[in-house]
């Protein structure tokens, strides 16, 4: 759904100055205007003023307070019997055994905290031989009163040069989460694509960057490793949006949704210009004890 940002901004001033004209049309005539038509011309164009900001603001501060609670998961116990009632374990494990004979392993089950109101999810995730790429194999079950139906998603990460993350789902690109991006993500969003094109398109772009970048992808990626690669993108999102106004937030928004993007990258000059580092950074950098825990050992969820 396109949002129009933008024009809300505008139409929310402008209605709220017709609202206070208006009122100042009625009161004028009760009440007079010792100072003429001056003062009620400063109260419409400041209530309109105001308005804006103060949209504006809301713009801002939404989209803040997503990148404020670091990507934390719950692991999931499949006996349990909220677990057994709300998931299709079969449909995951069908996708288990294609990426089994492929060399993936499991690396349990999870859902995110704090969970979502009007959501159940959960992600089974996988990795490869070396820990180069990270798999979910997403159940997201909406509640009866969010009026959507289930659905099975896929997301395959990668870190190249242990600094660059490499991102390929077949979610429908949505503005925040290309808002909400890390400054080095590589994403590739290709809604309705099966598992395994999904695992063709990433490793395919892994293969190109290498070529272009001169960059491998990294080894020994984990779930923690997974977790802490999300907040490092989220703090790189909130140092950047911290420095945009609520009218510079709107713009952006409004332009994805215009372009409609099915990928977004940075320069593969600024790529190249990327340090070369060992996920060990990573861990110190964002695992360390002052941070939320990664995982929580109980959530209050659907399952």
């Amino acid at each position: 759904m396109t949002l129009h940002l933008k024009k809300a901004l505008f139409r929310n001033c402008v209605f709220n100055s017709i609202v206070c004209a208006a009122l100042a049309a009625i009161l004028i005539p009760l009440l007079g205007a010792p100072g003429g038509m001056l003062w009620p011309a400063i109260l419409v164009v400041g209530v309109g003023l105001a308005t804006f900001l103060r949209t504006a603001s809301r713009i801002r501060q939404g989209l803040l307070s997503r990148v404020q609670e670091l990507a934390s998961y719950v692991h999931i116990d499949r006996a349990s019997a909220q677990a057994r009632k709300q998931v299709d374990w079969s449909l995951i494990d069908d996708y288990a055994t294609q990426l089994a004979t492929r060399g993936f392993r499991p690396l349990g089950d999870y859902t995110t905290y704090p969970s979502a109101p009007t959501l159940a999810g959960v992600a089974a995730m996988f990795t490869d031989a070396e820990g180069s790429m990270i798999i979910e194999i997403q159940q997201l079950k909406l509640m009866p009163e969010a009026g959507k139906t289930d659905g099975i998603y896929f997301s395959i990460m990668s870190m190249v040069g242990g600094s660059i993350r490499v991102v390929t789902s077949n979610h429908k690109p949505m503005a925040v989460t290309y808002m909400m991006r890390g400054e080095h993500d590589v994403a590739t969003a290709r809604p309705g694509s099966g598992l395994m094109e999904l695992l063709a398109t990433h490793t395919d772009l892994l293969m190109r960057l290498r070529e272009k970048v001169g960059k491998a992808p990294s080894t020994g990626l984990t779930v923690e490793r997974y977790l802490l690669a999300i907040r490092e993108a989220q703090a790189q999102a909130r140092s950047r949006l911290s420095a945009m106004s609520g009218y510079a937030i709107a713009c952006a928004v409004d332009r994805f949704d215009a372009e409609r993007l099915l990928r977004w990258t940075p320069q593969i000059a600024d790529l190249k210009d990327v340090p070369q580092r060992r996920l060990e950074e990573l861990d110190n950098g964002f695992g360390s004890d002052i941070q939320p825990p990664i995982f929580h050992e109980s959530l209050a969820t659907q399952f």
